[in-house]
């Protein structure tokens, strides 16, 4: 554990979940996990499956920080981000997200989710030197990459970037294997 100290993991995920929904609850299960092994969580700051890692993350004795964008100015950022830091807009939000993380989990989501998991895949692709893990939890994931690569032009050196799991501890296992044996 002591190995993934310090490290942060970008958690993507939307913020219509409620607290009683299955993506709340797994996206809580996600920070509880990087919490429990060492991680700092991040992710957008405000609420649906941001605050759900977040709060999973401080629950079990981890740090979340919590990146706004000042266009959400009319929202609260959720109230158990430990640190919380602005950008003028969601581009420099995503962009100060991809500088800090050392990996990315991207949950189910909306607009704002493919926009984040767009740039930050396009940058991986860009820069070969500081390619970072991007692993997208759960099963539709494996459907949406493959009509990507079938219907548009995602190439398999692209697709391979991205690793698809099914469930959070999947996805934390191979953050540990990948992030901490640097």
């Amino acid at each position: 554990m002591e190995q993934s100290k310090g490290k942060v993991v970008a958690v993507f995920g939307w913020s219509r979940p409620a607290e009683t929904s299955a993506e709340y609850r797994e996206a809580y299960v996600v920070g509880k996990l990087l919490a429990q092994k060492g991680f700092v969580v991040m992710n957008g700051g405000y609420g649906g499956t941001m605050e759900a890692s977040a709060r999973g993350a401080r629950e079990n004795g981890g740090r979340s920080i919590g990146i706004l964008s000042d266009e959400f100015h009319y929202l609260a950022p959720n109230p158990y981000n430990d640190e919380t830091l602005s950008s003028p807009d969601l581009f420099s939000r995503i962009r100060e997200m991809q500088r800090r993380a050392d990996g990315f989990i991207v949950l189910k989501g909306s607009m704002g989710t493919l926009a984040e998991l767009s740039l930050v895949w396009n940058l991986s692709k860009i820069d070969l030197k500081q390619r970072k893990p991007i692993i997208l939890v759960g099963e539709h994931w494996a459907q949406v990459l493959r009509a990507w690569c079938e219907h548009l032009g995602v190439t398999p050196e692209e697709a391979a970037l991205l690793q698809c799991v099914d469930q959070p501890e999947q996805a934390v296992e191979l953050l540990v294997k990948q992030l901490c044996a640097k």
